[in-house]
């Protein structure tokens, strides 16, 4: 049975290949499925700790429990060590992650101090911390071996202006009163690398203590009447051993820690809620992306499959009619596909791997880099895919032979002259799926704003909005199969009398198979329509994120200068405040360094209120600038249509600088206050946060000379998000004014440096923080979802040229071989080759060309009607510049080009199978059927 079985696929090894070649590709996109998810998690989940450890300011991976222990029950500092130890080990035993560092801190109360030069009065805390000596830099020392020797951090010191050598006298409480002890500054400490994942807490964190030796400290505890020991113990642990394999057992551990331990937190559970609900999202967005490829390769199998058992109808009931039961037959088809499904299955994997390591290198539609995807590796759920799809491949082929194998050879004749309507078509299917289609694109459109903030608190997405696309477009491919029949039908009855005898046989031939034909339609509409939405929707999704970073930047770089802030106090109790300024000078000269084109000063100011008449707004946002030195070195990205604002942003800047008290105002500003040209308006400035959250200290009246919409740099929307993880979106007020005014009425303030790269120049040229466009949108590529979306639609965009390709080119020449007696009889009529060739490309027309045509229509109306919508996905966030549809000639060129080369290829096949047709034996070939 399997020697015949083999045999039986070496009959059609061209087929049969090509059916393996489908069934390998579904499969592999199938595994393609857990390695994307796994890897895409495990790239979230370690950006996520990156932004942690970068926007906290602390390691992202933290295990930590402060509290108090009774002396009594701890007498001296070891044992206290030796019970968060003790705490440290348990933890590890089931988060099981390897420990990176571990800082414990044990403290005494203190008390109050005078010190050896006139300090009176202080505050002291003596601390033990194990490892001080090995985590700083000493910057002074002095030692004095009559008295106890102690460090102190640089704030501590400047606080309280100690010097190295200096004595401070602590009082302590001995239970009878209060007894003095004396300790020496022997040093005075700074962190050697206050990135170290040691410090926890810092120097600056840990308040106003003084650090002993752990012996002086034990003897310190002898000294004190206090019942309790202080202790913070924070352990670090290597967060890129949490992967997506481990998150949830982890976190579940964690979670019971907290439960019975109230002392016990970490920073790392929120870190795993915002991963689970990120992966969710990435699971979903995986499914809808693949689903329309996966019944695209459906169609594929489905076409060759029923190529395959058309010819074998003979063979099944040969079969049949020598005894063999339908259970038999259905037996030896399913041993045949299961053979191709297990080479798939092998095939698929490997090339799964591939194609899932290739989509993960994308950092744009079809561009494929270098860089890493260490996250993308093989895991053991591809085997458990590759199994379940091979299963449906198997189901998928054979299930059919159980129909096609009937008890009577006159049900076979029945079934070949049967002209009923498929029931999609009686039921207008078609129809009701456009209408669905539309209903949910009009709900989806009116919900925009809701799905956007949805988006932006995390929440999962929903899959139907991005499927919707699939449907209109299987929803129109049905809906064109049905008015090709329509026009072909129009065709024959209004030009019939006219035909020569080769048009009225094609359409005889059209009439009769034109609903087995519309499936060769349907794939084809689908593959063009999907493969051009594929292409505009991940243009339209890289060109806007990449448009709106540049307008936010405003320009090529920008450095944050570090300004010292210097508080003093007055003797009436007043404060006095003083920014110094770095040397801009050194900015300057990348200008005649060629290194830069342009270099400016901005000052920016988020905290400032504008009144006008009676009305006033909070909270604005203040750009001060040098209007000449700005227009050299800052850009404005417009819209795609046209330019943001009425006219060129020069003209503004032009008005600014004829007036030094002179504003630019935004457009928002102006409608909400009824501001105009001409008007004036008066805005205040608050003092640093350092000295005071709420005093404002200044004042400026000014004259509004222009209004904008967009200014660079200026984001009209921001979001905030509560406590509870709402977000809610607000606007922001642009007022623009000179540098020079604002420096002379409010004082050296905070800014930033703005650079504009000369050609060729990048920011590593310069200094490597600093903050470029180019990096952000680096960054922004390499983010997991733009990631899988770009990597996806390339594979598919990739696929569907394959496939498609393969698919049209195979199924005519299979026609073709089919219909050899057809075309035998109408040679031996006397039908000409020229006559036969100008049937089948009158064929052509209507089964090919116009579903090419159709496809190209369905697919660029697909891009116009759900493009705006799924961008909501990855740019939810309103903006200066709208979303805007794009569509690049070079994506329409290569599908062009492809589907081109497949009909002129197939055309130049079908020319020579008929030129190498011989009537004789087509003849024969009839009388032995």
């Amino acid at each position: 049975m399997f020697g015949f079985v083999i045999n039986k696929l070496k009959n059609r090894k061209w087929l049969n290949l090509c059916l393996l070649m489908g069934v390998a590709l579904f499969i592999a996109l199938f595994v393609c499925h857990p390695m994307f998810e796994k890897g895409a998690g495990n790239q979230i989940l370690d950006r996520l700790f990156t932004d942690h450890a970068t926007q906290q300011n602390e390691f992202p991976a933290q295990m930590s429990r402060e509290g108090t222990y009774a002396v009594a029950d701890y007498p001296d500092s070891q044992s206290v060590l030796d019970k968060l130890s003790g705490y440290e080990k348990k933890w590890t035993e089931y988060v099981d992650i390897n420990k990176v560092s571990s800082q414990q801190l044990i403290t005494l109360s203190g008390g109050r101090a005078d010190t050896e030069f006139g300090g009176l009065n202080h505050y002291f805390t003596i601390g033990y911390l194990p490892g001080l000596s090995e985590y700083v830099d000493v910057v002074k020392s002095q030692t004095d071996t009559a008295t106890f020797e102690c460090s102190i951090s640089e704030k501590t010191m400047d606080h309280y202006g100690l010097v190295a050598g200096e004595k401070i006298y602590l009082h302590v409480p001995d239970g009878s009163g209060k007894k003095e002890i004396s300790f020496v500054i022997s040093q005075i400490c700074s962190e050697k690398d206050i990135n170290n994942p040691y410090w926890a807490k810092t120097l600056s964190d840990m308040g106003d203590v003084i650090f002993v030796s752990q012996d002086v400290f034990d003897e310190m505890m002898q000294y004190y009447s206090e019942d309790n020991i202080s202790y913070s113990d924070f352990l670090m642990l290597d967060y890129r051993q949490i992967n997506t394999e481990n998150a949830s057992l982890y976190d579940g551990y964690m979670e019971q820690f907290k439960d019975a331990d109230k002392l016990y937190n970490d920073n790392i559970r929120d870190t795993l809620d915002g991963f689970f609900t990120q992966q969710k999202t990435i699971k979903l967005m995986l499914w809808a992306l693949e689903l329309p490829c996966l019944v695209l390769l459906i169609l594929f199998i489905r076409m060759i499959s029923a190529q395959i058992l058309s010819l074998e109808e003979n063979d099944i009931l040969v079969l049949r009619s020598r005894g063999a039961t339908k259970l038999q037959v259905f037996i030896l088809y399913l041993q045949q596909s299961g053979i191709i499904a297990f080479a798939g299955c092998v095939l698929g994997i490997v090339l799964g791997y591939i194609m899932c390591r290739a989509a993960a290198s994308t950092d744009g539609f079809l561009r494929f880099t270098a860089k890493d995807i260490g996250t993308y590796r093989f895991v053991w759920q591809m085997l458990v895919y590759a199994v379940a799809a091979a299963v449906i491949m198997v189901l998928f082929i054979t299930v059919p032979v159980w129909k096609k194998s009937k008890d009577a050879i006159s049900e076979r004749s029945r079934e070949r002259i049967s002209k009923k309507k498929p029931l999609w078509e009686k039921c207008f299917i078609d129809v009701i799926l456009l209408a669905l289609s539309a209903y949910l694109l009009y709900n989806y459109n009116k919900q925009k704003s809701t799905l956007a903030i949805s988006v932006l608190e995390n929440r999962s997405i929903d899959p139907v909005m991005i499927l919707d696309n699939s449907l209109f477009i299987f929803a129109a491919a049905l809906l064109c199969v049905r008015l090709t029949g329509l026009i072909i039908l129009l065709v024959d009855r209004l030009f019939k009398k006219h035909f020569s005898p080769a048009m009225y046989a094609s359409f005889l031939q059209l009439k009769r198979t034109r609903y087995n034909q519309g499936f060769l339609a349907v794939f084809l509409i689908m593959t063009v329509a999907g493969g051009i939405f594929d292409a505009n929707m991940a243009r339209t999704m890289n060109s806007n994120m990449e448009k709106r970073i540049v307008y936010n930047v405003g320009c090529d770089a920008i450095y944050n200068e570090d300004f010292r802030l210097r508080i003093q106090k007055n003797k009436d109790g007043s404060v006095s405040w003083m920014y110094d300024e770095p040397d801009f000078g050194k900015y300057e000269s990348l200008k005649n360094e060629g290194i830069c084109d342009g270099v400016t000063r901005v000052l920016e100011d988020e905290r400032v209120d504008i009144s006008a008449g009676s009305g006033s707004i909070s909270d604005a946002y203040l750009m001060a600038i040098n209007t000449k030195e700005f227009g050299e070195t800052a850009k404005l990205q417009s819209d795609k249509n046209d330019d943001i604002n009425d006219a060129h942003w020069f003209n503004y800047l032009n008005e600014l600088a004829k007036e030094p008290d002179g504003v630019i105002i935004s457009s928002n500003l102006a409608k909400d206050m009824g501001l105009k040209v001409g008007d004036s308006l008066n805005y205040s400035r608050y003092v640093p946060e350092a000295v005071d959250d709420d005093q404002i200290y200044a004042s400026e009246n000014a004259k509004v000379c222009a209004i904008v919409k967009g200014f660079p740099g200026y984001e009209r929307y921001t979001y905030e998000t509560d406590a509870e993880g709402n977000v809610t979106e607000q606007e922001k007020y642009l007022i623009v004014a000179n540098y020079a005014t604002v420096v002379e009425k409010f004082g050296m303030t905070p800014y930033s440096v703005w650079m504009n790269l000369s050609k060729g120049k990048t920011v590593d040229d310069i200094y490597k923080n600093l903050t470029s466009a180019q990096q952000l949108i680096d960054e922004n590529k390499n983010s997991a979802t733009v990631q899988i979306t770009n990597g996806m639609f390339t594979l598919s965009f990739i696929l569907s040229l394959i496939v498609c390709s393969v698919g049209f080119l195979l199924y005519w020449v299979m026609t073709l071989k089919q219909r050899e007696l057809q075309f035998g009889i109408y040679r031996a009529m006397g039908m000409r080759m020229r006559e036969v060739k100008a049937m089948l490309l009158n064929e052509q027309i209507f089964l090919s060309f116009l579903p090419l045509i159709a496809g190209a229509g369905i697919g660029i109306t697909a891009t116009a009607m759900f493009v705006r919508l799924i961008s909501i996905i990855y740019l939810p966030q309103k903006h200066n510049i709208g979303v805007n549809v794009y569509i690049y000639p070079s994506d329409m060129l290569e599908l062009t080009g492809v589907l081109f080369v497949a009909v002129a290829v197939c055309y130049v096949v079908i020319s020579r199978l008929l030129k190498s047709m011989k009537i004789a034996q087509a003849l024969r070939l009839g009388e032995d059927s």
